[in-house]
Parts: C-alpha cells; sequence; structure tokens
C-alpha cells in the first residue's frame, strides 16, 4: 500500500519496524486509518466503541468520507497514535516510544 512506510530501526534483522502514514487526500486518510485501525486488531465496532462513535461512522471515515474532527482526533487517540503535520517534502524519522 503506498501510504504505509516502514522505517526500519538502526540495527538491522533484530531491530522493529515502525508504521506511519502519509495521507493527502480523504481517500489515502480513509484508507490509513483502516491501516491503523486493522495494525493494532480493531474491529470497527470495538473501535466505534472506544471512540464514542458508529460502527455506520467509521465506516464511512474509512471510505473517504469527510469526518468530523472530533471523530478523526478520537480514532487516532484510541488507536495509540497521534496526528503530525509537517512541511511537504520533510524528512521525519520515526522512532518508537521510550
Amino acid at each position: 500500500m503506498n501510504l504505509v512506510g516502514f522505517i526500519t530501526m538502526a540495527e538491522r534483522d533484530e531491530s522493529p519496524q515502525i508504521r506511519w502514514y502519509r495521507a493527502r487526500t480523504k481517500l489515502a486518510l480513509g484508507q490509513a486509518l483502516q491501516a491503523l485501525r486493522q495494525g493494532v486488531g480493531a474491529t470497527q465496532d470495538d473501535l466505534a466503541s472506544r471512540a464514542g462513535t458508529s460502527r455506520p461512522h467509521l465506516s464511512r471515515v474509512e471510505r473517504g468520507t469527510s469526518p468530523q474532527l472530533d471523530t478523526l482526533m478520537a480514532y487516532v487517540d484510541v488507536s495509540g497514535y497521534e496526528l503530525l503535520l509537517v512541511p511537504r517534502g520533510s524528512v521525519v524519522r520515526v522512532e518508537p516510544p521510550r
């Protein structure tokens, strides 16, 4: 999937990989959110309950419709992620939490 990247840590084969997501369109954001949810092993029902919204609403978000900002922030938060805005073309290094 072109919106999911993997950054390999300094040590070779034994190092974990960290997922990061880049989305510049609503559809890409929806796909990134779906991959994020699946990556933490949650169903739409699980995540909807934790985020305080409905499963049909999360389904629409994952299909690229315009989510409400509150829903988007809750979705990202309960999945253990945060939004980061950087200038286009920037190089970002992602390291695991300590």
